[in-house]
């Protein structure tokens, strides 16, 4: 069988005006919505970088994740080696938690030295602690890395410190930031923890927007010579979580006042709507050989969809159901078979799965005789489904959006 992405119903959501309601100065950038799964900007999301900072993320996630197996505790001790202490601490000049060469520091301290104070001697601590060397561990960053699906990073260290061979993208940083809280919530809160006291040297959180901005809960804060500087950061406010991830800033400045008006325009001028309420019929998808020639398609476990859009303009929104088909029967009502896409302009914005509302049965052998023929010689009703316009769909009353807040 033939198979090909069929665009099956189309219509546009709303108003006039701009699309995009906030604007940003970063080279490179990201802003989503974690509540709704909406992308509200992206810019070069896919464009290499040197991590940097971002590297040490990646380090706490895979002490996180042998904290949760089991493999170490919190109260675990490892030492601070010469090593640790000669290329992260005090005499490195370099961000450092001022850990004491040859004592023994436990796990969790090393952690809130990596995570609210940057501290490299912290990250080779743990990194020697856990693996016996960097080299080792960075083996194990990478394969960590690959394992949660990061598909362009590549990392050289635990601390990022510069190098040729290290690299990373915008959309592997917001696939780590999403990960990292949904598995360890317990850990991602030591991103917000204001400040830690080690050695007598009490430390601010190095991520300041946790002061700054309210609901901001972390992440890092990051600067590469050569693709300057950059930032994760996460905020909660109400129901809506969003994450913004950018780099490429020549300013410091520069960066710290875009990302104010990311985060501020995110809450401010960006609701929550609800388009579909649940169990609602979203479209309808061909069937090849089956007892009835469609089968409506619902979201996942008939959930409402909600999107997040601009208070104000939405000209440029388009919502459209894709699958590959005609889908074969039989099929079980549950069955994931389409997609319903919203894109604006060109870019996809959000998209949601979508599954089959109910069971076909497979046809007669005349009518799967019939739906092979169509098939092979036109699959003529590809091309005879119209679209709806927006007058169309008001008139209807198809349009269910409703702010949310």
């Amino acid at each position: 069988m033939r198979g090909f992405v069929l665009p099956f119903l189309l219509f546009v959501v709303l108003m006039s005006g701009p699309s995009v309601a906030v604007e940003s100065a970063a080279p490179r950038v990201m802003l989503h919505d974690e509540s709704t799964g909406s992308l509200l900007i992206t810019k070069d999301e896919n464009k290499p970088f040197a991590p940097a900072n971002f590297a040490k993320l990646v380090t706490a996630a895979v002490v996180f994740e042998a904290l949760q197996t089991g493999e170490v505790t919190d109260a675990t001790l490892y030492p601070i080696t010469e090593h640790a202490w000669r290329t992260g601490g005090a005499p490195a000049r370099v961000t450092t938690m001022f850990a004491a060469v040859k004592s023994f520091v436990p796990v969790s301290d090393l952690l809130r030295g990596l995570v609210v104070d940057y501290a490299n001697d912290a990250a080779i601590a743990l990194a020697e602690g856990l693996t016996g060397s960097e080299a080792a561990f960075t083996e194990r960053m990478n394969a960590y890395a690959a394992r949660i699906g990061l598909k362009d990073s590549r990392f050289a260290n635990p601390t990022g410190y510069p190098d040729p061979q290290a690299k990373t993208t915008l959309a592997d940083m917001l696939a780590l930031a999403a990960y990292v809280r949904t598995t360890y919530p317990d850990r991602y809160a030591l991103y917000s923890q204001p400040d830690f006291l080690w050695n007598k040297i009490n430390q601010t959180n190095k991520t300041r927007f946790v002061k700054e901005l309210p609901g901001v809960d972390g992440m890092m804060l990051a600067f590469d010579e050569k693709d300057g500087f950059g930032a994760l950061m996460s905020a909660k406010r109400g129901d809506r979580r969003i994450t913004v991830v950018a780099s490429g800033y020549t300013a410091l400045a520069d960066r710290d006042k875009d990302l104010k008006a990311l985060v501020e325009g995110a809450f401010s001028e960006y609701g929550r709507f609800e388009i579909y309420p649940s169990g609602a019929e979203i479209g309808r998808v061909k069937v090849f050989g089956g007892n009835t020639p469609d089968v409506a398609v619902i979201s996942a476990g008939g959930a409402p969809v909600h999107l997040t859009l601009p208070t104000g303009d939405r000209s440029k929104f388009r919502l459209t159901v894709v699958y590959n088909g005609p889908v074969p029967a039989p099929i079980v009502r549950g069955t994931p078979i389409a997609r319903l896409e919203v894109r604006v302009d060109d870019r996809l914005y959000q998209s949601v799965p979508l599954e089959a509302a109910g069971d076909v049965e497979r046809g007669e052998i005349r009518d799967r005789a019939l739906d092979g023929f169509t098939e092979m010689f036109a699959g003529w009703w590809y091309k005879t489904i119209g679209s709806i316009s927006i007058e169309d769909i008001v008139n209807l009353g198809a349009l269910r959006g409703r702010h949310q807040g």
